[in-house]
């Protein structure tokens, strides 16, 4: 793969002043690509990297820390979407990319 789209991807193309809206979905299995119920949403032009996201995400659901998550990210400026299946959420630390 492209290592400039993937960097793209990974980073979901997030800069300053772009709305962002965030999905956060309770993960159905490890194996199965099911979509959970809704834990969290929201939309905001506040967040300028994707460690801003990840950030608000962990500390918004602390309950789901060494859970499965399924998360989306959609930057509704450029139309540019990532979506991230049975991301395991870290106990300690929050990373800087899904």
């Amino acid at each position: 793969m492209d290592p400039e789209y993937e960097k793209k991807m990974n980073s979901c193309g997030i800069p300053k002043g772009h709305e962002v809206q965030i999905t956060v979905r309770e993960a159905t299995g490890k194996m199965t690509q099911g979509k959970g119920a809704l834990l969290w949403t929201k939309t905001s032009i506040e967040y300028g990297t994707m460690h801003a996201v990840i950030k608000d995400i962990y500390k918004t659901l602390p309950e789901y820390r060494g859970k499965y998550l399924n998360i989306e990210v959609w930057n509704k400026t450029i139309g540019l979407k990532g979506e991230w299946i049975n991301h395991h959420v870290p106990l300690n630390r929050i990373p800087r990319t899904l």
